[in-house]
């Protein structure tokens, strides 16, 4: 069951994460992002630098939530911010689904 929980919240951010890419920013250095967490009802919107989110992408184990959305069993958090928590998602299948459901990669 560990398996399947871990296999949805990677599902459930990789979904939010491909979203957030469709979304051009309207201002140059700020835009608006869905929170990326592991929870599917999740609406929560988050204000980000363009070039913070930009380098976020680069790396597709890490993801951008709102403060207290993580999953410990699946991530771990990187950095904490006012506005937004960056996470990276835990070796083994979190960061394989990760990798596997990243836009850029594809």
């Amino acid at each position: 069951m560990l398996e399947e929980r871990k296999q949805q919240i990677g599902e459930n951010e990789s979904i939010f994460r491909e979203v957030n890419e469709l979304v051009r920013p309207l201002d140059r250095e700020l835009m608006t992002v869905l929170c990326e967490c592991g929870d599917a009802a999740c609406r929560e919107q988050l204000l980000i630098a363009h070039d913070e989110y930009a380098r976020l992408r680069q790396d597709p184990t890490l993801f951008v939530l709102r403060p207290g959305h993580d999953f410990a069993e699946t991530e771990q958090v990187e950095a904490k911010h006012i506005e937004y928590w960056i996470v990276r998602k835990r070796p083994g299948l979190p960061a394989q689904i990760a990798r596997e459901a990243d836009p850029a990669s594809g």
